[in-house]
């Protein structure tokens, strides 16, 4: 009995373990987060997609130049066979072969017989069928491209293509780190200014305690007491407010990394560390050629010219070579097409099979000659295009130095306003301290605490803000700069 109540005692305490392995804890850097993004994220997802299918493409474009084999097997079942009016004097007696051979003949000679001939063959007419009610047709084709400008140039774009998605994935990881590294610097700020917020509570209510302590024994006033009591009801709406952003940056940084919502992450990397880390210099040297987006819209505008040279090409014959074999059969019953006919003669029989082969060979050439102004009407387009394609690249060559210039000053300007906000930190920090201390001994107001831990926790918030904003100047000026 006690066996059995240990066993089910164990297994109750396994189950109940077994939620806590599953809401296991993880913890990320800032290197470990940008890379499981990378892997994991729904947009590079599709944009690995798009790759497999660009060599899907690739593929399909080659095989259109590659041998086609196909298979035809038909079944025709006429329940009204079609017939054809004869002449009765020639298929009345005799084989059919010989009738028309004798016509031929006497049309040879152009002589006085023509006229009763003619008349004699109006004499009657017969109808008669040269098909039975059951036709069945097996054959195998094979086909091939000989010659096709168009083909050729296709084969040409085929590496560019590719070369297309794999850019285009390269641009989303770019897209992918920055907005990553972003949410993580937001993330990370926001649980740290929440724990300072939270640090600022415990020595506000320590004051607080001993506050009302001194008013206990008549040394204070109660307005003290109660300016205390304010300041920490202000502290307590703030640390709820930084709450909910805490929360709300996690939440964005982990959709942003690929992970569920419901999973639990750390974050290893410090606000500190992350600025020592990033190594925060002014770049002056720009080169657009750096950037995924300029070796894209590049290759955009030699896909343009290769649909422009296709469409040319359209003017061009192309060749077709093609090979068929096929047998077919018929009978005037279903069943009779898959067995041989018999034919007895001077009595011997003989089998003869009821399918009957055939098979050619050739070629065709197709020479465009005239289409109404087709063709010129899809290369005037495909030149629009192209020169659309060549405007883009050029527009993105100023727009990726504007974006250059606007980080460089947006990062100068965080290196400034990180160290104003350091200094402002380390004063408000100051005065808060000495207020604390003047007010402990008694020779310190309550108002003059108060203001100076408002001031202490405003400078606090703006620092680590501050801090958040130099570090995202930091990741635009690598993104605007191409670094991989």
């Amino acid at each position: 009995m006690k066996k059995i109540f240990l066993f089910t005692t164990l297994t109750a305490l396994a189950m109940l373990m077994l939620p806590a392995q599953e809401t296991s804890v993880k913890a990320y850097t800032l290197k470990e987060a940008v890379d499981f993004a990378l892997q994991n994220n729904y947009n590079i997802k599709n944009a690995k997609l798009d790759e497999v299918k660009a060599k899907a493409k690739n593929w399909e474009i080659l095989t259109t130049g590659m041998p086609q084999i196909n298979g035809n097997l038909d079944y025709n079942y006429y329940f009204k066979v079609p017939i054809v009016p004869a002449f009765s004097q020639d298929f009345s007696s005799g084989s059919a072969a010989t009738s028309i051979n004798n016509v031929i003949n006497e049309f040879g000679t152009l002589d006085s017989k023509l006229p009763g001939l003619i008349d004699n063959a109006f004499a009657g007419f017969e109808n008669i069928s040269f098909v039975l009610p059951n036709t069945v047709t097996a054959g195998v084709g094979l086909s091939q491209l000989v010659f096709d400008a168009r083909y050729f140039i296709g084969v040409k774009a085929t590496k560019d293509l590719l070369l297309t998605s794999r850019l285009t994935t390269e641009t989303t990881d770019q897209d992918i780190k920055n907005t990553v590294t972003k949410a993580y610097y937001q993330a990370e700020a926001a649980q740290e200014a929440k724990s300072l917020l939270q640090d600022n509570m415990k020595a506000v209510d320590k004051l607080l305690d001993d506050t009302r302590k001194v008013f206990e024994q008549g040394l204070t006033e109660e307005l003290d007491v109660n300016r205390l009591e304010l300041a920490k009801a202000t502290l307590e709406s703030q640390i709820n407010i930084q709450n909910r952003m805490a929360d709300v940056a996690v939440a964005n940084l982990k959709y942003q990394m690929g992970l569920k919502l419901s999973d639990e992450i750390i974050l290893r990397d410090k606000l500190a560390d992350l600025k020592a880390n990033a190594g925060i210099v002014l770049e002056n040297k720009f080169d657009p050629s750096m950037r995924p987006e300029f070796q894209l819209l590049t290759t955009s505008v030699k896909l343009h010219k290769y649909d422009m040279a296709r469409d040319k090409a359209g003017y061009y014959p192309y060749i077709n070579a093609f090979l068929n074999y096929s047998e077919n059969s018929q009978s005037t019953t279903f069943s009779g097409i898959f067995h041989a006919q018999t034919i007895t003669e001077n009595g011997i029989t003989t089998k003869i099979s009821s399918w009957y082969q055939q098979g050619l060979v050739g070629f065709s050439i197709k020479v465009p000659i005239f289409d109404s102004g087709l063709k010129n009407a899809q290369i005037k387009q495909a030149k629009v295009e192209m020169d659309k394609a060549v405007n883009q690249l050029d527009d993105f060559k100023n727009a990726s130095q504007l974006q250059f210039q606007v980080a460089q000053s947006t990062l100068n300007s965080a290196i400034a306003d990180e160290a104003i906000s350091q200094r402002s930190l380390d004063l408000s920090k100051k005065i808060y301290d000495r207020n604390q201390v003047k007010f402990t001994n008694g020779v310190g107001s309550s108002f003059e605490l108060e203001q100076s831990e408002q001031d202490y926790t405003t400078n606090l918030l703006k620092h680590v803000q501050s801090l958040t904003n130099l570090l995202n100047a930091k990741a635009d000026l690598d993104k605007a700069m191409g670094v991989k």
